[in-house]
Parts: C-alpha cells; sequence; structure tokens
C-alpha cells in the first residue's frame, strides 16, 4: 500500500477512507496524518457517540477525544476486539462478556505488562453507552453542570478520579484533538 498524503485522503469519500485505513497495521496508520485519524473516527463512531450523550450535558468533543485517545483512533485491539473504547475493566456482574489482552499498569511504582480481563461489548454503541455511564456518575456531575468548555469538562472529570494522570497533562493530551473535533463537528455541551 502506497503512502498517501492528507490531500490524497481529503478526495475520499468517507466510505473509501474506511476501506483504506481499517486494513491498515500499527505501522501504516501512523503515517496518516491527524485530521484524516479524526475524520476516519468520526465517521466510524460519531453517530455513536452523538446518540450515547443526548441530555448528559458532556461535551461532544471531549468525550470523543477521551475515547480516541484511550483507544488509539479506534485501532487499538481493545476497540477492534471488544468494542471497548475507555480501557474498561471487566467486572462478572456488568459486563457480558470479556477480553483479556496484556496492559501496563503501575504496581508498586513500577510500570509492569501484565495480562487483564476487559469488558468486551457486542458493539461499538454499547461501548460508547457504557463509557458514557461512567461519565454520569455523581462523582462527576459538577463537572456535566458546571464546566463552561469542553477542557474545563476533562480537567474537572480527571480530578474527581477518572485517570490517575495529573488533570493538565491529561487534558493537554487531548486539546488538539478537542479542537480537530470543534471543527469538524462544532457543537457543544449535549442537553
Amino acid at each position: 500500500m502506497a503512502n498517501k498524503t492528507k490531500s490524497d485522503y481529503d478526495k475520499m469519500t468517507n466510505e473509501e477512507l474506511v476501506a483504506i485505513i481499517d486494513p491498515m497495521n500499527t505501522t501504516q496508520f501512523s503515517f496518516v496524518d491527524v485530521d484524516t485519524k479524526i475524520r476516519y473516527f468520526l465517521f466510524k463512531f460519531g453517530n455513536a457517540f452523538a446518540e450515547a450523550i443526548k441530555g448528559t450535558n458532556l461535551f461532544f468533543a471531549g468525550v470523543v477525544a477521551q475515547s480516541i485517545a484511550e483507544s488509539g483512533y479506534g485501532k487499538s485491539n481493545l476497540a477492534k476486539n471488544a468494542n471497548n473504547f475507555a480501557g474498561v475493566k471487566y467486572i462478572a456482574s456488568l459486563h457480558p462478556a470479556f477480553y483479556e489482552t496484556q496492559t501496563k499498569e503501575v504496581i508498586k511504582g513500577k510500570t509492569v505488562t501484565i495480562t487483564a480481563k476487559f469488558a468486551k461489548f457486542p458493539t461499538a454503541l454499547d461501548g460508547v453507552k457504557n463509557h458514557i455511564e461512567t461519565l454520569m456518575k455523581p462523582r462527576y456531575e459538577k463537572a456535566r453542570l458546571t464546566a463552561k468548555t469542553p477542557e474545563e469538562q476533562i480537567k474537572m472529570i480527571v480530578q474527581a478520579g477518572y485517570a490517575t494522570l495529573n488533570a493538565t497533562t491529561y487534558v493537554n493530551i487531548l486539546k488538539g484533538n478537542i479542537k480537530r473535533i470543534q471543527n469538524k463537528i462544532p457543537i457543544g455541551k449535549v442537553v
């Protein structure tokens, strides 16, 4: 497969873009420009996110950017094989199935690779809905109700315990993609 430029991808329909990108391996995908990766992810999964966040007071761009970071634009093994876009660990009483894979964890201050069970969802929409259910927990209520921007909302969600990374670092990882998503789909908080 010959390397394509952003201009080449821009000329493709969304369907053509997905047909080209879906079979790419990690190395090939790494050469795709970020705007094209965003377009790919939004076309493939955007409707599931739009449907799942209705009435939640979550910012569309923030939630999508979060899932992009967690799932490698939907190309991670966890996203492809388990429709899991947020690294949701498997809990037998909550999830219908699991997907077992290696992951990096910090144990006693050291990063180690372990094999872990993650929730496996039947469809992308089910995986997205589960991520949204997590963000609807009471500890994130203040972020949903008071945040004025996607960045502020994500920062508040992280400060409420969503991730182990420093909130500013986490937001900085997402900031560029939040702007790209807003440029492509200019909607704010979904109430």
